[in-house]
């Protein structure tokens, strides 16, 4: 697929199936996201018991991390994103029965949970890796653009999608998702063996496990951007909840969907001009552009009054987060070795989400003991100071076409 005769992402037949198989995974895990925890309340009518949800998805995504990566490196990531899908299709089926008739209890929804956030870390990883062997380096800043979009959309319909299945029948969300789980895996099972085969075994010594880590540790620009990632999506994260509850609490219903339909717009255009902008302008330019627009965007949010402006400003945040997304993974797939791409990539695609989620939990505690205003100010200290590192450091200014890298960049295959 190397070279000049390579055909175009829309006429490249493993790219379509990767996306489409990823487009279906993800959106019975973003539907899981509202039908599970409904299901729960439905079921045993107990807040607890959506907590417990939620903190069993966590939990098993940490327990997950230190070997899936692994596991993608060791039986190729076609192995790994199959086998994956048709377990956690099997989980929802069983789930879906268990509601049909009755038989439904939080044991149950905690173990589909678990599954479904163990599973997903080795899946996102092995995705991640695929897209190396289908897409050539030229073409990988536009396919990771359309999937950045697609991800906007996914993020956007799948709640929605699993409120609307319930609202029909508790069941149908859950049978969606195993039917989507399981189309999934028949278009990965359909790629070419080929593509899919790992370049080595490596072991399950502590050193082999860790491979990821040490690579990101001596990888100045992804060290950065990881941290880069970490700041921004707490933050943002955090401010949303703030303003979502100080919408619901004042009764404004309308204030809470703009909130909602900003910070998806602003993902979705962030997408489309991502591709223009990695074109155009250097790395270290729109890294800029990125750190310092989200931080004076939270400052602004902090200083104004109105529900609909503190959106709009929430949404230019979510302008700038697909570019450095596109940023950060093209640097993965050009710079790591083959035989540690599914540890680092493990590392990367997990370490973010589970920081960015503790964004919402700091932000109730804080709203317990300080008014809205100050905790939106609170969150954007990081994010200033992000964009101060960001300004002053080194670590960015190496990024995608770099003739420089710096020699604690090369990679690390003592442990492969």
């Amino acid at each position: 697929m190397a070279g000049t005769t390579a055909p175009a992402l829309h006429r490249n037949p493993a790219y379509l199936r990767l996306w489409v198989s990823s487009t279906l995974s993800s959106l019975g895990t973003f539907a899981s996201l509202v039908s599970l925890p409904l299901l729960v309340l439905a079921s045993s009518g107990s807040p607890v018991g959506v907590g417990l949800v939620g903190f069993a998805g966590a939990s098993c995504m940490l327990l997950a991390l230190p070997w899936a990566g692994l596991l993608v490196d060791r039986v190729g990531w076609r192995t790994v994103m199959v086998r994956a899908d048709l377990v956690r299709g099997i989980a929802f089926g069983v789930l879906t029965y268990t509601v049909m008739t009755d038989r439904v209890g939080l044991a149950g929804i905690l173990a589909v949970s678990a599954v479904n956030s163990a599973l997903g870390v080795p899946f996102a990883s092995a995705a991640a890796t695929a897209l190396r062997a289908a897409v050539p380096a030229r073409q990988r800043s536009a396919a990771l653009s359309v999937n950045q979009g697609r991800a906007a959309v996914v993020t956007i319909l799948g709640p929605l999608a699993g409120a609307v299945l319930y609202d029909v029948s508790p069941a149908l969300p859950f049978a969606v998702d195993a039917l989507s789980f399981f189309a999934s895996a028949a278009l990965i099972a359909t790629l070419p063996a080929a593509t899919a085969g790992p370049t080595g075994r490596p072991a399950a010594r502590w050193t082999d496990i860790t491979a990821g880590w040490r690579f990101l540790r001596g990888h100045p620009f992804l060290r950065y951007m990881t941290l880069n990632i970490v700041v921004a999506d707490f933050g943002i994260n955090g401010v949303i909840v703030v303003l979502v509850v100080g919408a619901s609490l004042s009764g404004d219903a309308l204030g809470t969907g703009l909130i909602t339909a900003c910070t998806g717009a602003g993902n979705l255009l962030g997408s489309a001009l991502t591709l223009p902008a990695v074109r155009r302008l250097r790395p270290r330019t729109l890294i800029l552009a990125a750190t310092w627009s989200g931080a004076l965007a939270v400052v602004a949010i902090a200083v104004t009054d109105g529900v609909l402006a503190s959106a709009l400003l929430a949404g230019c945040f979510c302008i700038a987060t697909p570019v450095v997304g596109v940023l950060t993974n093209k640097a993965l797939l050009d710079d790591v070795p083959q035989d540690i791409l599914g540890r680092v990539q493990s590392v990367f695609q997990t370490v973010p989400r589970l920081v960015a989620a503790t964004g919402p939990v700091a932000a109730g505690l804080l709203l317990a003991v300080l008014p809205a205003r100050g905790v939106v100010l609170l969150f954007a200290v990081p994010l200033v100071a992000l964009a101060l590192f960001s300004t002053l450091t080194r670590a960015s200014r190496w990024g995608l076409g770099d003739a420089a890298r710096p020699p604690s960049a090369a990679p690390d295959r003592g442990a492969s």
